[in-house]
């Protein structure tokens, strides 16, 4: 059993791959799983109409020139 399963979502991975359709789950913190059906979970959230991207890490500084 998963901790949490993010279902229904449009999964993009960072590496310039084809935004696909699925699902992911977090056991203990981490992603555990991606696919479609990945059984049972304490938590489910749907996602429907949402883009999941868990490895990209947005800049967000309060100070424009950390950027470059």
């Amino acid at each position: 059993m998963y901790d949490l399963i993010i279902e229904n979502a449009t999964l993009i991975d960072g590496f310039g791959n084809p935004a696909q359709h699925g699902s992911l789950a977090v056991k203990n913190g981490r992603i555990s799983a991606l696919g479609g059906d990945l059984g049972t979970a304490r938590e489910r959230i749907d996602a429907q109409g949402w883009v999941l991207s868990p490895s990209i890490v947005g800049l967000h500084p309060h100070f424009d020139a950390q950027l470059i």
